[in-house]
This record gives C-alpha cells, structure tokens and sequence, in this order.
C-alpha cells in the first residue's frame, strides 16, 4: 500500500498558503488491511478511515460512476486496483487533482501545479458535468481564489449543468454549505458573479433582482470583509438585496426555506429590513418613535444582537452610493439610551399594578427617562 497527500492541503502547500486540513489517499489496499493496522472506518458512502493517532482523514483510492440524476447519483468503486491517477481524475478541478507521497514528489498527472501558476480554475474531465455541487464549489473558489481565472471550456460546463437541471437536486443544506463558506471569503462577491454567468442564481434565488444590485451587494460585502464581520453578519447584508421595497413579515420565508438559511441569519435580517426606515431616520424620531423602536427590536431582552444589526446596517448603507454612514453613531447613542433605561427599577414602577397597567406603567416610565435622555 502506498500512501499520498492529496487535495487541497497541497494545493495550499504549492500556493504558500496555511494547511488547514489533511486528507490522504490510500492505493493498493483493502478496508480488511486498514482495519488490522488500526485505522478506524468512518465512511458512510465510501471507505474512509481515521488514523488511529492523529485521527486525519485516509481514504481508499477509488473511482465514481454516475447511474442516475442528482449530485448523490454515483456508485462508488474503491479497491486495491484502482491506481492514483484514477482516484485524482474523479476529482473537480486540477489544482485540487495533485498528490504527494511522504518524500514530497509531486504527482500531478492533469496540469494542476500547471494551472496554478498561470491562475487557472480548470476542471479534470468530462465527467465534471455529472455533479452539480462543482457549480457551487467553483462559485466558491472564484471567491477564494480571486485571482485565478475560470477556463472557458469550465464556464460552459457549468452552464450545462444549469442547463440539464441537476442543480435542482442539490439538497438546501449542502448549497447552504458552501454559500456558508462563500461568504467568509475576502471577495465573497464574486461567488455570486459566477452563480449569475452560469444561470445558477436564477433558480436559487429568483426573487433577486442581481443586475440592479450588483455594485451594492459587491461594495457591501467588501466592506464586511474589510472589517472582519462574522459569516452570519455577512450572510444577512447578503439578504437585505432580496427584500422587496415594502417587504412583508413572511415574503422572504421562501427563500429560506429553499436554501435552509440558519435562522440565526434570519433573524439578524429581520431585524434591520423591518426596522430600516426608522434607522435611517433615527436622528428625527421622537422620544415615543425611539422607544416604539427598542420595543419592536427586543433590545431590552436581546440587547447582545444590537451591535450584529447595526453591523448588517453599517455595510448596507455603505452599498448605497447615496447615503451617507450613521450606524456607528445611531449604535452608540441606542446602547446609551438602553444602559440608562435599565436603570430603572421595574419592580418599584410595577408594585400593586397587573397585567396590562404593568406594561403601560413601564412603557410610560421608560418613555419619561427618553425625553429626558433625548
């Protein structure tokens, strides 16, 4: 049996870039012989093991075949004839087909160090048609790996994919993946440019109008990335594009739905398009508007998700070119209003009241404290 390193761990070492993770590869063995040398079998799909002491990934060298629609329509065949350069020729695109044995030689058999230096997404073979999830992988390299340019004969693969409807197939929760990952990357934008070429985004997410939003969405997200916001944060900004002009309480419900969006992010969005108009305002509204304001943001029992809207609001504003910037200041001035009303003693304003004289005489004490505050 021999042993290789293989993937993205040595695209990255060929790159100068940090090694994350560490898959190998295992040629002429068997699942029987991994087993007796102590490897642990996790694979589901296909025969994966993990070394029993530094418990990386090592997979049998195998082949895939595909035997009906949808990105889960393979039949896997892994065994102790299948050589290297069948197991790398499965693979997506070339600078992730490179393998290398434990005396650092490379085996590149498909032009991938090649490919690398002349910055180029390129994919293995024809078989790259077969699995629609390489419409979204390569949407998130694009975004990764910003430099690199997507072959010509790649890009028209892509569109077949679209084409032959195999997107379609693809689970929400594995395209959340990768848009997930999409989004931390330094020009995350670009994602979304290659998803619209191709005509991907036209079925992932009809309801966005990509060419009107183009420059706003790409000056939002950079911005976001600029300031090191989390994937949540940036995955909102990336949301508040698909919102209509008036938007319902459940007109985006779809949408995360179709691409099971954490509701996490659901909520961040939510929290800043609803509330939009009295942001971008906030300096003209009155004491009663302000605290209708904290009320209808649930700041006084969520105060920890203020900054995160105020994030979201910061870099939507950014991408409109004719808005000036006042997050910061409307962040800071909210925080402060909020530490002085949770000063007051609700206990002592709520004694011998009930029900809904409790909440008017609260709502009233707190209102007198903003006009003071204001």
């Amino acid at each position: 049996m021999k042993i290789y390193l293989v993937g993205g761990a040595v695209r990255d070492q060929i790159m100068g870039l940090s090694v994350k993770d560490k898959d190998y590869v295992v040629v002429g063995s068997t699942s029987e012989e991994m087993v007796k040398l102590g490897y642990k079998p996790v694979g589901k799909d296909f025969p994966v093991f993990l070394h029993p002491k530094t418990h990386q990934e090592y997979a049998l060298a195998r082949t895939e075949r595909k035997v009906s629609k949808g990105y889960k329509g393979f039949k896997v065949y892994a065994s102790e004839e299948v050589t290297l350069e069948e197991d790398l020729q499965r693979r997506d695109l070339t600078i992730n087909a490179i393998a290398k044995d434990k005396r650092g030689k490379f085996f590149d058999p498909f032009g991938g160090i090649k490919d690398i230096k002349s910055r180029v997404l390129r994919h293995v073979s024809s078989a790259f048609v077969e699995d629609p999830i390489r419409v979204l992988r390569i949407a998130r390299f694009s975004a990764r790996f910003h430099k690199f340019k997507i072959h010509p004969k790649t890009e028209a693969i892509l569109k077949q994919i679209i084409k032959n409807k195999e997107i379609e197939t693809v689970a929400s929760e594995r395209v959340w993946s990768e848009l997930a990952a999409g989004f931390l990357e330094k020009k995350s934008y670009l994602m979304f440019e290659v998803l619209n070429r191709c005509g991907a985004l036209k079925i992932l997410l009809p309801e966005l109008d990509y060419p009107k939003n183009k420059n706003s969405i790409k000056k939002s997200l950079e911005y976001a990335a600029k300031l090191g916001y989390s994937a949540d944060v940036r995955a909102a900004i990336f949301f508040m594009y698909t919102y209509p002009i008036k938007p319902g309480i459940k007109c985006n419900e779809k949408i995360y739905l179709r691409l099971s969006v954490p509701n996490a992010v659901k909520k961040l969005t939510e929290k800043l398009i609803f509330n939009l108009p009295d942001l971008k305002q906030f300096k003209k509204l009155k004491p009663r508007q302000v605290l209708d304001l904290i009320y209808k943001m649930d700041l006084f029992r969520n105060p920890d998700i203020l900054p995160d809207v105020m994030q979201i609001f910061e870099a939507y504003i950014e991408g409109q070119l004719s808005q000036k910037n006042t997050a910061q200041t409307t962040l800071k001035v909210l925080q402060k209003y909020l530490k002085h009303l949770n000063k007051l003693n609700l206990s002592s304003i709520s004694q011998n009241k009930r029900g809904f004289d409790i909440k008017t005489a609260i709502f009233e004490a707190r209102l007198n404290m903003l006009v003071k505050l204001i």
